[in-house]
């Protein structure tokens, strides 16, 4: 998968220096976006979070987009591992289990990086689809993981299935106040257990 070094900025950092000054730039624009949602954020207000000026983040960012998609390739990392430990463990789950550990793996990804519920909305770019399939097949091998003998296609396909159902309730979970979220959580683990349990005894 591209970075964002080559998807995203304008001017590639050579130097220990630039780098600090990119990462400076994103944990701003996480912040904004995470306080004022992505359509209401500016650049301006992110170069200012940043303590910078706004040339300063025109030289490496062209424009709001382009800071989207640096954050969800910085994130892609973590969450790629994240699916990896879950993977190591799935073996020893039962269903039930499994899909409990799903629902709160994916509530773990979004509370260590609170901006990507901020970002749901923001329309898909070119490099959303790899993203995507990453994800899926990261799902994929957690579920063959638990259950050696399904088929890779099987696997796939199920996988599909439970991303559709995480991108809805997630997309409700952060519309939510602090009461509906835990409520959502509940409704997320018995969707996926509903699912999977029935599916993966096949």
């Amino acid at each position: 998968m591209a970075s964002h070094s080559a998807v995203a900025l304008r001017r590639i950092p050579q130097q220990a220096r630039g780098q600090r000054r990119v990462n400076g730039f994103l944990r701003a624009a996480a912040s904004v976006f995470t306080e004022s949602g992505y359509e209401r954020t500016t650049m301006s207000a992110i170069a200012e979070r940043a303590s910078s000026s706004i040339g300063s983040l025109y030289q490496f960012f062209p424009n709001k987009q382009s800071v989207v998609e640096a954050l969800r390739d910085q994130f892609i990392k973590d969450i790629a591992q994240s699916w990896i430990a879950l993977e190591s463990r799935a073996a020893g789950l039962s269903g039930e289990a499994l899909a409990s550990q799903l629902v709160g793996l994916q509530i773990k990804i979004v509370s260590d990086h609170p901006v990507m519920l901020a970002l749901m909305d923001v329309p898909p770019t070119e490099c959303t689809p790899a993203r995507r399939e990453m994800i899926r097949a990261r799902i994929a091998a957690v579920l063959i993981a638990h259950k050696p003998r399904i088929q890779k296609a099987a696997a796939l396909r199920i996988a599909s299935v439970v991303q559709e159902i995480s991108k809805a309730l997630m997309t409700l979970y952060a519309k939510s106040d602090s009461d509906g979220k835990a409520a959502i959580l509940e409704e997320f683990k018995v969707a996926l257990t509903g699912y999977l349990v029935p599916t993966l005894k096949h």
